[in-house]
């Protein structure tokens, strides 16, 4: 064991020490504006995202295992294969404005338009729009107890998949809370 202790044995990560970093793909991000005042249907609020997230998962990682049977007892080794991740969830608090809902409603709009049921209805030919116009990487950075970035999750191509429901109720007048799903490809971590 090392003799050099840096910090306390008693220090632990906490849940809510983290920061989300993303920008919009490029398919979406000519229609950013920095405020919506005439709220144009076609005009997102990109900022609207930054403060409004309070929670997400890294997921699990996992190396799949091979087993092999030999005289009554049964050896596993490592496949060398990782399965897919799952979907991510990205918790979040709808603004007064719903700018930051209209962001990724926009998003998977994009990937299959609620009346036209095709991708990017707005491209033509749709062959010319690949996968990097609307995926995008999202980094999650571990904080410690003073804020300072530690640890760094990068997702690569991720593409929004479903956008939770919005729930109203005379009796609860509290704020709004949603949800998005992400799917990705790879996930890439390092110490910082």
């Amino acid at each position: 064991m090392s003799n050099i202790i840096r910090q306390s044995v008693l220090n632990k990560a906490k849940k809510d020490k983290f920061i989300l970093v993303f920008t919009l793909p490029a398919a979406l991000r000519a229609n950013n504006a920095k405020e919506n005042p005439d709220r144009l249907s076609d005009k997102i609020v990109y900022d609207s995202l930054q403060f409004s997230i309070f929670g997400t998962v890294v997921p699990t990682i996992q190396v799949n295992t091979i087993e092999q049977q030999y005289s009554g007892q049964v050896f596993q080794f490592a496949g060398h294969h990782r399965p897919q991740y799952n979907n991510i969830q990205i918790n979040f608090v709808i603004d007064n404005q719903f700018n930051n809902y209209w962001v990724i409603y926009k998003w998977i709009n994009l990937v299959n338009h609620n009346r036209e049921a095709f991708f990017n209805k707005d491209q033509d030919p749709l062959i010319n729009s690949p996968f990097k116009d609307y995926s995008t990487n999202f980094t999650v950075y571990g904080l410690d107890e003073y804020d300072n970035r530690k640890i760094q999750f990068d997702y690569i191509g991720v593409v929004p998949v479903s956008l939770g429901a919005i729930n109203y109720n005379y009796q609860d007048p509290t704020q709004i809370d949603s949800m998005f799903e992400f799917s990705f490809s790879q996930l890439n971590t390092k110490l910082l």
